[in-house]
């Protein structure tokens, strides 16, 4: 019946197939995020903070970056559900949840990272009442939700 095809063929071909709508569905929900076109900013109510590189940014996020000015950092993190989260890592990272699930879950394995707080409530001003409490504490989160008096450290703009 399938004549010529081998199972290492046939198992390749099955897998591609029984994927491929689950790579559509990523497809099409990566460009809908993208055409949110939501610019991100990555703040402190720490003024003792200076304006960030991007370059800088990835580090922290990619807890390779525990300390600025000398000043041991603790980061905020939204929750899984949130879609500010997904766009926010994608765009400055090029990573999927789950794959920074897995680098960060490597980064605690090894004692290597600074691994972020993850808050229960995704809105500013749970975020905000977090930062107070944790005076070297940085977050991220939409600009347009942002109050004026936070110290913006980095801005992440829809076309990065």
């Amino acid at each position: 019946m399938f004549k010529g095809l081998n199972l290492r063929d046939f198992c390749a071909g099955l897998l591609i197939f029984s994927l491929s709508p689950f790579f559509s569905v990523l497809a099409e929900g990566q460009v809908e995020n993208d055409d949110e076109g939501r610019s991100f900013a990555v703040f402190s109510l720490n003024n003792a903070f200076p304006e960030l590189s991007k370059s800088k940014v990835r580090m922290i996020y990619k807890g390779k970056v525990k300390r600025i000015n000398k000043t041991n950092i603790k980061l905020v993190d939204l929750t899984e559900d949130n879609d500010d989260k997904a766009n926010f890592y994608q765009r400055l990272l090029g990573k999927s949840l789950p794959q920074m699930n897995g680098y960060r879950a490597s980064l605690a394995f090894s004692g290597k990272g600074n691994l972020p707080v993850t808050i229960s409530n995704n809105d500013i001003a749970s975020i905000l009442a977090w930062l107070a409490e944790n005076p070297n504490g940085i977050a991220y989160s939409s600009i347009k939700s942002l109050p004026e008096d936070v110290n913006v450290l980095f801005v992440l703009d829809p076309e990065e």
